[in-house]
């Protein structure tokens, strides 16, 4: 009976973990859809979580190069020498990476997002769309 009680329970931790992940991905998405200039995007990032989520898009590629790319993902940990529109996932890298554009984060099992409109000129971009409310002006 324990068995079957520990399996089920893991079964269900892993249920959610993976359901987070892909709820990621599908913000992920719709964020750089939301400010890219371009229908097919490059994406740079060592994260494979964030890799995994993306690469099963027809319009996202990722590249193993940061020149490369159109956006930056740094999840782990923030290259300042590539000078691309980055999108962190701390608010404290938001606030401290010259390049962050944007942020995403889970803040009490919700969903946070913010973006820079000081930072988005710098790199010719813009919101659009219904995530255009989450553009501060204060940063």
């Amino acid at each position: 009976m324990k068995i079957i009680v520990f399996i089920s329970t893991l079964l269900i931790c892993t249920t959610l973990y993976a359901s987070n992940n892909e709820w990621e991905g599908l913000i992920l998405k719709k964020i750089l859809h939301s400010i890219s200039k371009h229908q097919e995007i490059a994406v740079y990032s060592k994260n494979k979580v964030l890799v995994d989520e993306l690469k099963d898009s027809r319009f996202i590629h990722i590249v193993e190069d940061c020149t490369k790319c159109d956006f930056v993902l740094a999840k782990d940990e923030v290259n300042n020498s590539c000078q691309k529109p980055t999108i962190v996932f701390s608010y404290y890298d938001y606030l401290h990476t010259p390049t962050a554009v944007g942020v995403f984060f889970w803040q009490k099992g919700r969903p946070t997002i913010r973006f820079s409109e000081k930072r988005l000129r710098s790199f010719h971009l813009h919101v659009t769309g219904e995530l255009s409310k989450f553009v501060s002006t204060n940063d």
